[in-house]
This record gives C-alpha cells, structure tokens and sequence, in this order.
C-alpha cells in the first residue's frame, strides 16, 4: 500500500510541509494514501488521504461525502467547473488543495469544514473571496497565490488560529482593517499587489515575524510597522520609497531587510545601517 507521513501535531505538521525547517517536530505516523473513492472506502482506516492530483476531473466524485474519515484531499491540477456545495459534508477534513482547478468561486458550505488547518486555493481564477471562510475558526495556513482578489472580506479577521497568509500575485489595492485581528499571524506574504498603504490595525499583529510587500506601490513605508516588535524579516524590494521611518531602528529584532529596486539616497542607507546593525539589509 503506498503510504504518506502525517505528523501528530497538526500545527508542527503543517509548518514542516510548508518549508519552515526552523521549527520543533514530532515523529510522523502513517497515513494510507488512496487514488481513488473506491479504494479509500474500501480500506477502512481511521485517517484517509485521497489523492486526485492531475485526474482530469471536471467534477467532484459523486461519492466523495461517503468517506467519513477523509482527513486529507488534493484535488490539484484538474478542471472542475466548480466546487460542490457537498465539499462542506467532509467534516473530519483538516488538509485541502485546490490549486491549479480554475476555480472562481468558493461555496458557502466550506463553512463546514470545521476541523480545516490548511487551504491551498493559488493558481486559481478568484476574484471575491467569500465571507464563509471566516468560519474555518482552525484554520492554520491559507494559500491565495495567483489569483485575481482586488479585495478582501472583513471576516477572514476571523481565523484566529491562522500562522500563515499567502497573497502574492493578486490584484490587491488594500487591505481591511479587519486583518489585524490575525494576532496569531507570523508570516504575511503580500507580494505583487498594487497596495499603496497599509491598515493601522497591522500593529496587532503582535506575532507577525515575516512580512513580504515587494512590487508594491509603497511611496512610504507606514509608521505601523515600525510597531511590529517581533519582526525578523521584511521584504520591501521593488517599490517606491525614497525614506522609511525615523524609528526603523525600534525593531530591533530585524534580522534581514531587503531594498533593492528603490530610490533611497546614499545618505538614507547610511542612516539605515547605523540604526540597524545587526540586521542584513541589502539595496
């Protein structure tokens, strides 16, 4: 039977997948992984991963809410029109990839996927995110590269327990101020929009670690994230900023600041390497 791992810890599991190599985890158990409906109910197992990677599905299986112990479910690389509303019936479900379907919309019913910890959407056709996804209160990770989000709705300030937001590549001209509730949040990506400034409600983001806003518009870098005390890295390559702010030097837990593709003057880059030390910044 082939088989994939899966951690016992869900939030260490799911860093580890995304490439976080700097964090603790536990040893791994096995999960039976299954290329199709009818050998995943015929298997039994308490934990199921149902793999339909590059199928060329136009649709969900009809079967598919029959496998009450589906945990995790890829449907990456296939076509269908839409998402079933039945998707929402997939109670115990706590890893789904829709990447790469074409997808446009997401339906209400995702709601009830509320033992949901990772959402990989990138790659998609989006263009409104719908207010259901406030409810997956367990959400860890949420994937929405490459899409075409202009906006964002208030709830997703809802997530709670969300580690990691991805919004590289979206059409994003600002942000709500809801999204400062994501107090949990460590890393923002937030690369290739067209954002001009950022929410005040960023500075309770109080576990925010990594925020990336390259190939933004930025004339100015807000005095909010001068706030963000446990900030380790931040990306502002390809923007338009000529200065940041006076007291940058107040993060001083900065590790790595990235610049290039401004046009800061030879006297501010100075001034930034003297209030920052001890934190690599390249221009």
């Amino acid at each position: 039977m082939k088989t994939v791992y899966i951690f016992t810890h869900p939030i260490l599991y799911g860093l580890l997948l995304l490439g976080a190599g700097c964090f603790p985890w536990d040893a791994p158990e096995r999960i039976p992984e299954h290329a199709s409906v009818e050998k995943a109910r015929a298997d039994g197992s308490e934990a199921i991963f149902l793999n339909l990677h590059q199928q060329g599905l136009s649709e969900l299986p009809a079967d598919l809410e029959t496998l009450a112990n589906l945990q995790k479910l890829s449907l990456r690389g296939n076509s269908p029109s839409s998402v079933s509303p039945s998707i929402g019936k997939l109670s115990q479900l706590m890893w789904l990839d829709l990447s790469e379907t074409g997808i446009s919309a997401l339906p209400a019913e995702i709601a009830g996927l509320a033992n949901l910890r990772w959402l990989y959407m990138s790659d998609n056709k989006l263009a409104t995110l719908d207010p259901a996804i406030g409810e997956l209160a367990k959400l860890h990770y949420l994937n929405l590269d490459r899409n075409r989000l202009a906006t964002l709705p208030a709830e997703i300030g809802q997530l709670s327990e969300l580690l990691w937001l991805r919004l590289n590549a979206n059409g994003l001209t600002a942000l709500p101020e809801e999204i400062g509730q994501l107090s949990a949040l460590r890393r923002l990506y937030l690369r290739e929009n067209k954002l001009t400034d950022l929410p005040k409600s960023l500075s309770q983001m109080s576990s925010l670690t990594d925020l990336s806003l390259s190939k933004n518009q930025l004339e100015r870098l807000p005095e909010v994230v001068t706030q963000l005390e446990h900030l380790e890295r931040l990306d502002l390559e390809g923007n338009k900023l000529t200065a940041l702010p006076e007291n940058l030097g107040s993060l001083t837990g900065l590790k790595w600041l990235k610049l290039e593709r401004n046009s800061l003057t030879g006297e501010e880059k100075t001034r930034l390497r003297e209030a920052l030390p001890d934190c690599h910044i390249s221009f």
